[in-house]
This record gives structure tokens, C-alpha cells and sequence, in this order.
């Protein structure tokens, strides 16, 4: 395993092994220091178990300590207490799941109100312009456009992105497909034809 300054596992003068009795020492020594931890937490969770009793657990009845098998036979076994404890870890992240979606799912429900106001007002808008461009007999004014379309020179247009000059095309009512050249050719004529 290679040693290194970011390497957290395996590296250091005490692991290190040259041949198979160093190796077996090693392995003993990290097999002790394995055990020790495993009865150290063992030893917590009997104090943090002790300090909250479970009501559903009988007053004279002992918890039975849980058999660990981490040999071929299969996985680890654990206890009815550990079980219990386990279903009620997993009701509550049920819960904060559920609470967690009602509020994503209160916040959507906002947010397509909000668009449907907005596509509301912008109706709204649309048909008041309308009604403004009516004269007095009901018909409609014809829009001059070319007083709408602003007129671009020809540096602003020589300096123009492909992008800006299709979307200047596009205002105008011109075909938009072709590459740059074609684009500013198009635009150009359109322009001094004005």
C-alpha cells in the first residue's frame, strides 16, 4: 500500500511489514486494536442505553448483548432491542422526508400561482394594447414599422454577433438562416433600402 502525506490508511513506520512475521504481528495488532474498539463502543452504547430506557421493555428484563458474526455464515445478527430502536430511527426520517416533500411541494404550488398571475397581467397588458390601437369607428390603426424598428448603421451592424444580427433580422420580418457573411449582407441591404 503506498505510504504518503494524504494517505489515512495503511502508512507509518508501526504498520509497516518487510516479511511474513512482521506481517502477522501487524495483523494481530490491528486485529487487538479492532477488538478494543468494538467492546469501548459496545460500552458506550450500554451507557447511552441505560440513561434512556425504552418503555416497552420490561423493568426486570436484561437487553441480551448482540452477537456480532463476522465470519463466512453471514451478516451481523442484531437484538429485538436493536431492532425497535432501528424502526424508530427509521419512522422519524420517514417524517422529516414527508414534512420535507409537503414543503417543497407548498412551494411549487406558490410558484405556479405566482406564473399564473403573471401570464394573467400579461394578458391583461396585451388586451389593453389592443384596445388602445382601436379608433373610434372599431377599426385599427395600421402600425408604421418601420417608426418602430429602430435604424442601425453600418459600423453597429459590422459589429454586430451572429446572434444580434439574427434577432435584428427577426424584428425586421427577414429570413434569418445563413452564416455571418450572409446575415450582414442581408441586413445591410435591408438597412440602406430604408
Amino acid at each position: 500500500m503506498a505510504r504518503g502525506k494524504f494517505n489515512k490508511r495503511g502508512g507509518g513506520p508501526r504498520l509497516d511489514a518487510v516479511n511474513a512475521q512482521e506481517i502477522a504481528l501487524r495483523d494481530a495488532r490491528l486485529a487487538d486494536l479492532e477488538d478494543a474498539r468494538a467492546a469501548r463502543r459496545l460500552a458506550e452504547e450500554e451507557e447511552a442505553d441505560g440513561d434512556e430506557k425504552d418503555d416497552t421493555e420490561p423493568a426486570g428484563a436484561k437487553t441480551p448483548t448482540p452477537v456480532v458474526d463476522n465470519g463466512p455464515k453471514g451478516p451481523p445478527v442484531t437484538t429485538e432491542y436493536d431492532h425497535r430502536r432501528n424502526m424508530v430511527k427509521l419512522a422519524m426520517v420517514r417524517k422529516r422526508r414527508e414534512e420535507a416533500e409537503a414543503r417543497r411541494q407548498a412551494e411549487e404550488d406558490i410558484e405556479q400561482q405566482q406564473e399564473d398571475e403573471r401570464k394573467k397581467m400579461a394578458a391583461m397588458i396585451i388586451a389593453d394594447q389592443d384596445d388602445d390601437d382601436e379608433d373610434d369607428n372599431g377599426k385599427k390603426k395600421k402600425k408604421n414599422k418601420d417608426a418602430e424598428i429602430p435604424k442601425l448603421d453600418k459600423v453597429t451592424i459590422k459589429r454586430m454577433k451572429p446572434a444580434q444580427m439574427k434577432e435584428a433580422l427577426k424584428i425586421r420580418g427577414l429570413d434569418i438562416q445563413g452564416n455571418a457573411k450572409i446575415l450582414l449582407e442581408r441586413l445591410l441591404k435591408f438597412e440602406e433600402a430604408r
